[in-house]
């Protein structure tokens, strides 16, 4: 039965009608599209060697993650998409329903399509291919996010948060913050097969890690994103406590990270701790300066209101004298 199914005595307009289609097209197409990504990267991970982690192993760059925590990071969203899913096919609350149709749609079945390709392409070792698939779904991520600013979250709608926002933010984070960066470096064979190769590529990393975190930084701080600094500040970590091998099958070569790189990812967070406190303080100096702005108001009104009545009582008096 379609969320919009109207009671005996309700007509159904056609704005709810179209509504109503589009709903059980979501309701259809990204549970399916869920379980098709889920599905490509366990198989890319498990069931094919090298898989993913083999291949990431096998070209290190100084943009590799730790594979423990990304791992971790990747099981939690999966699960708050399926959390999505569960919200998508129960949803009653029209404000939920709006969220899904408008703010996310049809966009995010395809974003995890992509996301199935690009395991594909990784896993067999064509990595242009999964860069475009990357770029094209961080694009399309983005147009997600910013939608969503439409429906901001809120402590009233806790559901909505966690299993509509938060599962968007976390995957652009990654995609954005971390993944097409490193897929990039070993797209373009910037890999570290010697600690000489280290030092070459480190400003490309320093440039590539400072200008994402600087604009997801600023970003969470102007539109206060709790949710995207939290992601932010974990994927730095992935990165910190990551060290890439010169050889992949002998732990004691692992490199340490080069101390310009160490310096920038440090740096970035303290960057959006402070970026995200800085812009709720604005924003409730702001409100606070409205507020008095308001009350100001208020007064002269009521002042010219009792200057008005003073006026004409001085009239009425004038006249009756």
């Amino acid at each position: 039965m379609s969320s919009y199914d109207a009671t005996p005595d309700e007509v159904i307009t056609p704005t709810q009608f179209r509504d109503s289609m589009r709903l059980v097209r979501l309701q259809i197409a990204i549970p399916i599209s869920v379980l098709v990504a889920m599905g490509a990267n366990l198989v890319c991970a498990l069931a094919i060697k090298p898989g993913l982690s083999g291949i990431n192993t096998l070209f290190p760059t100084l943009l590799s993650p730790n594979a423990t925590f990304v791992g971790i990071y990747w099981a939690i969203l999966y699960i708050l998409q399926v959390g999505f899913c569960l919200v998508l096919l129960l949803v009653r609350k029209d404000v939920t329903k709006e969220t899904l149709i408008y703010g996310v749609g049809l966009r995010f079945a395809i974003s995890n399509w992509l996301q199935a390709a690009w395991a594909v392409f990784f896993t067999l070792q064509f990595f242009w291919g999964a860069e475009v698939v990357l770029i094209l779904n961080v694009i399309l991520l983005l147009s997600i996010h910013i939608t969503l600013l439409y429906y901001p979250v809120t402590l009233k709608r806790p559901i909505d948060a966690l299993f509509i926002h938060a599962p968007m933010t976390m995957f652009l984070a990654i995609l954005f913050q971390l993944d097409w960066m490193h897929n990039g470096f070993v797209a373009l064979g910037w890999f570290i097969k010697e600690e000489t190769a280290r030092e070459k590529y480190t400003w490309q990393a320093v440039g590539a890690v400072a200008a994402v975190n600087f604009i997801s930084a600023i970003w969470a701080g102007i539109k206060r994103l709790y949710l995207l600094t939290t992601a932010s500040v974990y994927l730095l970590f992935t990165l910190l406590f990551a060290s890439p091998r010169s050889n992949p099958t002998l732990p004691t070569t692992a490199l340490p990270k080069p101390t310009p790189l160490l310096v920038t990812i440090i740096i970035c967070l303290v960057l959006h701790p402070i970026a995200l406190i800085a812009g709720v303080a604005w924003q409730r100096t702001r409100e606070k300066e409205g507020r008095i702005r308001l009350e100001e108001e208020v007064e002269r009104a009521e002042e010219d209101e009792r200057d008005a009545e003073r006026e004409a009582r001085a009239e009425a008096r004038a006249r009756r004298a």
